[in-house]
């Protein structure tokens, strides 16, 4: 079966909860179920993202409520976005970048979910009228169209409708695993990453002059090296740690580290291992009998978090998670280095000329036929 309509929009509004007495509670225990489904069932982190609250349903479930989500097909598509917005500092008030991007398709009848991360490099046509990359779709629109001009462009890149969507923050990311108390991961493959951005030092010319920076430009120096107050190093060991929020959050943003670790693929990888350590933290009988840590968490999301999930779809989420089956869930990266089969559907052009000589990636046909076929495999059996 095959999408047909992907034109659809919608603008709901989070509701404003009451976080009183035994009826917020029990809000708050759906509600982190559902963001349990959605983080289990997104990983990109997303946040890398307010999704990460993710936990496995709890159980307390009226079996005769009845599952009210948007869908197409039988399935729900959920848009996961990480920005790099910093809700203080000197970085508040700039474009929002998606540092992150991931569509969680959870199946209504087939009780499956699958995720699909896309690469932050990929160069698209926004709805309006400009080429960019994807990551930048978002911080580019005006006010209040952020959200739906991206949710269009992916659903043109992939080929499906986009039914809901919710964006986090970095600040709100390492909120809720330092609310959690840490989370525990392991650590597969060490690296080291020798450029990770300081946050606020962006743009500082760590005490030298415009003559002095250009001499060392023109002496072909590395970046680090001219601008060291704006790198830090970082590093990660193999095997198991546990980590905060500001670790954490360091572990799935890395992007230079060496040891193959300097790829979106194995960012995504890392980012989905983060989604399930936070599953895992969530659930914990810990985390569940302590009402000042749900309390929390549920107002860390309803604070800070662009969404159209509203309480009640995020009710219908909870139902539904009670029906998923977690054994079930597949992970797709589109990338430029796979073999086709696993998502090497792109590729990054030589000349840059057209695209402002950054670094882009483009699908490898020439549009997005492939890249739909390759989707619609997972979606509808053939996995």
């Amino acid at each position: 079966m095959k999408y047909m309509d992907i034109n659809k929009k919608t603008n709901m509004k989070v509701s404003t909860i009451s976080n009183e007495s035994g009826q917020s509670q029990t809000k708050a225990l759906k509600f982190i179920a559902v963001l349990g489904l959605l983080a289990i069932v997104g990983a990109a982190w997303i946040f890398k993202d307010k999704i990460l609250v993710a936990f496995n349903p709890i159980s307390v479930i009226a079996t005769v409520a009845k599952v009210d989500l948007k869908s197409t097909d039988g399935r729900t598509n959920v848009l996961i976005l990480g920005s790099d917005k910093r809700l203080t500092g000197a970085e508040s008030s700039r474009n929002i970048l998606t540092d992150t991007i991931l569509i969680a398709s959870i199946g209504k009848v087939d009780k499956d979910v699958v995720l699909i991360s896309l690469p932050r490099d990929l160069w698209v046509k926004s709805p309006a009228g400009y080429s960019c990359k994807i990551n930048e779709v978002y911080a580019y629109s005006k006010e209040g169209e952020g959200a739906s001009n991206l949710r269009s462009v992916i659903q043109d890149v992939l080929g499906i409708p986009i039914h809901y969507h919710i964006m986090v923050s970095f600040d709100l990311f390492k909120e809720i695993v330092d609310t959690l108390g840490g989370i525990e991961i392991t650590v597969d493959n060490p690296f080291t990453d020798y450029e990770y951005p300081v946050e606020n030092m962006e743009n500082s010319s760590c005490g030298k002059s415009e003559e002095e920076i250009k001499k060392m430009l023109e002496e072909n120096m590395s970046l680090t090296s001219i601008f060291p107050c704006r790198y830090e190093k970082i590093e990660f060991a193999q095997g198991a740690q546990t980590m905060n929020g500001e670790t954490a959050l360091k572990f799935v943003r890395s992007r230079h580290g060496n040891n193959n670790e300097n790829t979106d693929f194995a960012r995504a990888r890392r980012q989905q291992k983060v989604i399930m350590a936070i599953k895992n933290k969530s659930l914990t009988l810990q985390t569940l009998i302590n009402p000042t840590k749900l309390k929390s968490l549920y107002e860390a999301y309803s604070n800070n978090t662009d969404t159209d999930i509203d309480f009640g779809a995020v009710n219908s989420f909870y139902l539904l998670s009670q029906q998923i089956n977690f054994d079930r869930v597949v992970s797709i990266v589109l990338d430029d280095r796979s073999s086709a089969d696993e998502g090497g559907l792109l590729y990054s052009p030589v000349d840059k000329t057209l695209y402002n000589g950054k670094y882009v990636l483009l699908p490898q046909t020439g549009d997005y036929t492939q890249i739909h076929a390759f989707v619609q495999k997972y979606l509808f059996g053939g996995k």
